[in-house]
């Protein structure tokens, strides 16, 4: 992938946040603003650029839609083969979490998460 191109469609500060590569980084702007575009210009910067696994990835975005969408970019981006399995939900991630350590806290393994609907 071509740096140039991944920093084409970005922004000062999308660029900043896409450079950023110590600590953690929080991205937090309005609808439309281009956060999908600048977390997952950052991930596939990190992959390709500085070699990080992308089994080392935490990604997590606040909705289906965005998760989704990342993850499409993610393989256009890199190729089918990408590893997209830590860009999720917050809810999604915290699922996953719970069913792989729920007997720790002593509760049943079989839970199961109530929405509205229920």
């Amino acid at each position: 992938m071509d740096s140039n191109g991944l920093f084409s469609n970005l922004n000062d500060k999308q660029t900043e946040a896409v450079l950023s590569t110590e600590g953690y980084i929080r991205v937090v702007a309005g609808a439309g603003s281009g956060k999908t575009r600048a977390l997952t210009a950052r991930y596939a910067y990190l992959v390709e650029e500085l070699g990080v696994s992308p089994s080392n990835i935490l990604c997590i975005t606040f909705t289906n839609k965005a998760a989704r969408e990342m993850k499409n970019r993610l393989r256009r981006m890199l190729g089918d083969g990408i590893d997209t399995s830590f860009v999720s939900t917050l809810h999604s991630f915290c699922i996953r979490v719970l069913k792989e350590d729920i007997g720790r806290l002593f509760y049943p393994e079989n839970f199961i998460v109530l929405d509205t609907a229920d």
